[in-house]
């Protein structure tokens, strides 16, 4: 069995070095065409203002990536945040019956809790359920929350829909939660105030029975502060850790937090 991801897909980097998983970048571009710099220069950009388009990957890309002898499960991020997934039917179509297509309804690491919990369940014989079937009952069970750090980021990036109407003040952060489409939680004055309400939120889902939890990130400086907080919540580490995809990053900005938190069936 084959894992296709795009790249606003995080994942922990055990799976996407394995040969088990293929991600599919998606397109990063500024003013004049194709961003060539590297994760750093990314977030310095965004940090001075800049704010490079994003765009899915191409129906031939994923095509290409779907190519493979078993039975492949390309992992999306949510439909109602990307054009992706229509492309990701559209090339799973074209590839024939051997692929399927599932909406994670979520993104970055959250959506990769979903993917590494598949992967557990190809590689446990005792499972007894089907793959595809785990595959498709994850994402209800999938929390994803998001920090960006200034609401002004969504704005720049082409994300405006996502504020409520008439947006927020500008320049502060935006606590959000993301199940299919993102729902604005929490506008707090100051980041100290937004990492508050986020870490309250999530810990909700900490105590749910066979909870996993990851943590994505944008370069934040606080990082390790907040990771201890809710290791302490969960009474444990995160499955992984991830710098967020430049993909999302364009749209979240510079210092923004990912929070994804799956609660698998009994049997994961």
């Amino acid at each position: 069995m084959l894992i296709v991801v795009d790249g606003a897909v995080d994942l922990p980097e055990d799976l996407e070095t394995s040969g088990r998983a293929r991600v599919v970048p998606g397109g990063l571009f500024d003013g004049a065409g194709p961003f060539d710099g590297d994760r750093g220069r990314l977030w310095e950009s965004l940090r001075q203002g800049a704010f490079p388009s994003s765009r899915p990957p191409t129906v031939n890309a994923l095509l290409e990536a779907y190519r493979h002898d078993g039975l492949v499960l390309g992992l999306h991020v949510s439909a109602e945040l990307s054009a992706t997934v229509s492309r990701a039917r559209e090339a799973a179509v074209r590839a024939g019956p051997g692929v399927v297509v599932v909406d994670t309804r979520s993104l970055s690491v959250g959506a990769g809790l979903v993917a590494a919990a598949v992967d557990r369940a190809a590689r446990d014989p005792g499972s007894s359920e089907s793959v595809v079937e785990r595959a498709r009952s994850l994402p209800e069970r999938v929390h994803t929350f998001v920090l960006v750090q200034d609401a002004a980021a969504l704005r720049r990036s082409g994300r405006a829909g996502l504020l409520p109407s008439g947006g927020p003040v500008r320049d502060r952060p935006v606590v959000l939660a993301v199940r299919g489409r993102a729902v604005v939680l929490d506008q707090p004055r100051d980041r100290h105030r937004a990492v508050r309400r986020l870490v309250e939120h999530v810990r909700n889902h900490a105590e749910a029975e066979g909870s996993r939890w990851a943590l994505g990130h944008g370069d934040a400086g606080d990082l390790d502060l907040l990771a201890g907080q809710l290791s302490a919540s969960f009474g444990r580490p995160p499955d992984f850790v991830s710098l967020i995809d430049p993909t999302v990053g364009v749209h979240v900005g510079a210092e923004a937090i990912v929070v994804g938190v799956l609660a698998e069936p009994a049997e994961g």
